[in-house]
């Protein structure tokens, strides 16, 4: 599995409760970019702002998590 793909499973399970500000809006990904440095960013539209987040991975698997 490739980095973006396992960005695209990550945001498919959690979107459905993805929350904020106590609202559960509807959440689209906008892109995704894949760096060298074990770092993926996905820009992810929710609510009308489109929110940046930093994946972090090590040895191939999701480690960290960050709203940038």
């Amino acid at each position: 599995m490739t980095e973006a793909d396992a960005v695209r499973t990550f945001l498919s399970v959690v979107s459905p409760g993805f929350c904020i500000d106590g609202e559960l809006p509807a959440v689209h990904l906008e892109g995704i970019e894949v760096r060298h440095d074990g770092h993926a960013i996905a820009m992810v539209q929710a609510d009308g702002r489109t929110l940046p987040l930093r994946f972090t991975f090590d040895e191939g698997k999701i480690a960290r998590v960050e709203v940038l």
